[in-house]
């Protein structure tokens, strides 16, 4: 009787192939594995460091508009972020508005869009600047 064609009949001779892919899934997986407990092992539990910064950024309909833009320097991620701008004229607050991102990665940046209702180039000056996040 004669063991040909039948599967699992003592034949386990792989050819290159299937080596070379064998050994480079091998080595994919352990550098995936490598480099996730790296990240444990240096990852660092620095609070969040928020900077804000706001220019004018008028459009057609929106002629009053101002883009914010909220980095995180930080460690951390920080959730449900506030941001506020102010314009200011003599020292005293003109109109505020305020801006909710619910959260912003660390090292990374988001944007968004505030609108008032006067010209902000007749004030002294505006001033963003984050009132509140939460830490998760």
């Amino acid at each position: 009787m004669s063991n040909t064609g039948v599967a699992g009949a003592g034949n386990d001779d792989k050819n290159k192939l299937e080596w070379t892919v064998f050994f480079c899934s091998l080595i994919l997986v352990l550098a995936v594995l490598g480099y996730l407990v790296y990240q444990v092992y240096t990852a660092t539990k620095e609070t969040p460091d928020l900077v804000v910064e706001a220019w004018q950024d008028p459009s057609d309909h929106n002629p009053y508009r101002y883009r914010v833009l909220v980095y995180n320097m930080g460690g951390q991620t920080a959730e449900t972020v506030t941001i506020e701008v102010v314009v200011k004229k003599d020292g005293k607050d003109v109109e505020k508005a305020e801006l909710q991102i619910p959260f912003v990665p660390k090292e990374s940046e988001r944007e968004g869009w505030v609108n008032f209702s006067k010209n902000p180039a007749l004030a002294d000056t505006v001033v963003a600047h984050v009132i509140s996040y939460y830490k998760p």
